[in-house]
C-alpha cells in the first residue's frame, strides 16, 4: 500500500501550477500567493514521465520507469492515470474516490476507497486549488534559488512536511518549478532513509480535452481483485 501511496502523491505533486512573474522578482511568498491565485485554472494536464529509485546504502538509482500521466480536475471530483510502459506495464488510476493499481503481467488488481483512508489525507493536499494557509499549515517551506534541469532554468522549492504521518513517506520534498512556463517539472521525494523518487515530466500540455472515460481502466476477465481498505 505504501508504494501506492508515494505514487498518488507524486501524481498530486505534478499538478501544482503556478504563472509567470520575472524570476528576478521571485519569492516564497509571491510564489505561494501565484499557487492560490492560479492553481485553479488548470483543469486538465497530460505529460510524459519519467521516473527512477535512489538507492541510498547502494549509492545508485534503478533502472527507472517510463509511461504517461493524466490529471483532470471536473466540478469537486479529482481524476488520475498514470500508465507506465516501460519495463513492465503497470496502470494506476483515482476516480470516484476509488483508487486502483492494475499490473496486468500477474493479472492482479488492487482497489480501495480513499474516504477510508483519511489519515493519508495530507498525501492529496498539493495541486488542486489548495490555498496557501493550507500548504503553510502542512508544509515548512524555503525557496532554494535556482538550478537548470537540462536546458530549462528553474527554482527549486523544498518542503519538509509537518505531520508525523506525512513523514513517515516522505521526509522531504523538491520541486524544480520551470521559470518560464511556471509548472514544476520535476520532483524529487526523499524518504527517511534518504532513499528517494525522482520524477522528471516533458511534453506537458496544460488543459487538453480529456473527460472522466479517459479513466476508466476496463480489467479483462480473470483478473484477480484485492482489496485494501
Amino acid at each position: 500500500m505504501q508504494v501506492i501511496w508515494r505514487t498518488i502523491f507524486v501524481f498530486c505533486l505534478a499538478c501544482t501550477t503556478l504563472r509567470g512573474m520575472p524570476a528576478q522578482t521571485m519569492t516564497l511568498e509571491k510564489l505561494l500567493d501565484r499557487l492560490e491565485e492560479q492553481g485553479a485554472e488548470v483543469k486538465s494536464m497530460s505529460a510524459l514521465l519519467e521516473q527512477k529509485k535512489w538507492t541510498d546504502i547502494l549509492q545508485e538509482f534503478d533502472e527507472g520507469e517510463f509511461g504517461r500521466f493524466l490529471f483532470l480536475k471536473k466540478k469537486d471530483q479529482v481524476f488520475l492515470r498514470k500508465e507506465i510502459e516501460d519495463p513492465q506495464l503497470s496502470f494506476l488510476v483515482i476516480a470516484d474516490s476509488e483508487v486502483v493499481f492494475f499490473q496486468p503481467l500477474i493479472k492482479q488488481a488492487q482497489k480501495y476507497r480513499l474516504g477510508k483512508n483519511k489519515d493519508k489525507a495530507e498525501l492529496l493536499v498539493l495541486g488542486f486549488g489548495t490555498t496557501r494557509e493550507a500548504l503553510e499549515e502542512t508544509y515548512e517551506m524555503e525557496l532554494l534559488g535556482e538550478e537548470k534541469v537540462g536546458e530549462i532554468q528553474t527554482w527549486i522549492l523544498e518542503m519538509i512536511p509537518r505531520s508525523d504521518k506525512v513523514q513517515a513517506f516522505f521526509s522531504k520534498i523538491v520541486l524544480w518549478i520551470d521559470a518560464h512556463r511556471w509548472i514544476p517539472i520535476q520532483q524529487k521525494l526523499i524518504e527517511p532513509t534518504d532513499d528517494y523518487l525522482l520524477v522528471r515530466f516533458s511534453e506537458v500540455q496544460l488543459n487538453p480535452k480529456l473527460s472522466p472515460s479517459d479513466f476508466k481502466l476496463k480489467l479483462p476477465k480473470g483478473t484477480r481483485i484485492v482489496g485494501l481498505n
